[in-house]
């Protein structure tokens, strides 16, 4: 069986991050007393700032800080003839990553395709089933320069140089394929609304055009996203 897959996730509060750090934040109150004003030490302090701002924006992208709210998976056959979707969503990271790993253990997929899986989607799996203590039950071997078990079409597309890296709604126009139906900004903000099925319907329809893509890279026509998607599984885990 092959499988494609992707993650949605939403970063950790501030207090969060800076207690996970284990120390403060720059101190916003840094400034001089009036009076006693320095230049230098102001800039210091917003210098300062940035830099934990810029530092606080990247850790979206680590499993240590972040968590995941949704996973998209999409099940073939090893002709690639569609099986289901399913997607599971919603608060309760440990329970989700429990059904997801379950799943797995039914399929044991022979591919794991996706876009920046190795360097995002599968290591934050990892990272974030250790923290919460669900033992995976596959070892994927996350190996680089190779396509399998892992075929992740960003790497693959750029032959593992990160100048030729392209996100996947580009990918997707240069192959002429369906392209995303949102950004990852979106994703934060229907995870506000409380928008959980229309969340697990965006990540389902990233991990369509991730497929579509991957046929398109091995010279195969996709299937439509109509066939793909239809009655997708969608499973809230509260």
């Amino acid at each position: 069986m092959k499988v494609v897959l992707d993650i949605e996730t939403v970063q950790a509060t501030r207090d969060e991050w800076v207690r996970l750090l284990g120390k403060p934040p720059a101190n916003e109150g840094s400034y001089p007393a009036e009076g006693g004003f320095d230049l230098f030490s102001a800039g210091a302090a917003e210098e300062q700032r940035r830099a934990e701002d810029e530092s606080y924006a990247k850790s979206a992208f680590d499993g240590t800080f972040s968590r995941i709210v949704c996973i998209g998976l999409l099940e073939f056959s090893d002709q690639l003839e569609a099986r289901s979707a399913v997607a599971w969503f919603g608060a309760n990271e440990r329970e989700l990553l429990r059904q997801f790993w379950a799943r797995l253990a039914q399929d044991r997929p022979a591919l794991y395709i996706t876009h920046n899986g190795l360097g995002f989607d599968l290591p934050f799996i990892k990272k974030r089933s250790i923290i919460n203590q669900v033992k995976p039950s596959l070892d994927i071997n996350l190996a680089k320069f190779r396509t399998e078990p892992v075929y992740d079409t960003m790497a693959i597309w750029s032959n593992w140089d990160m100048r030729g890296w392209v996100k996947l709604d580009v990918l997707a126009r240069a192959l002429q394929v369906d392209t995303k139906s949102g950004s990852g900004e979106q994703v934060a903000e229907m995870w506000e609304r409380r928008q959980g099925r229309e969340l697990a319907q965006y990540c389902l329809q990233d991990t369509y055009v991730t497929y579509a893509c991957y046929c398109r890279m091995n010279f195969r026509q996709p299937l439509s996203r109509e066939v793909v998607l239809l009655q997708p599984e969608l499973y809230d885990v509260g």
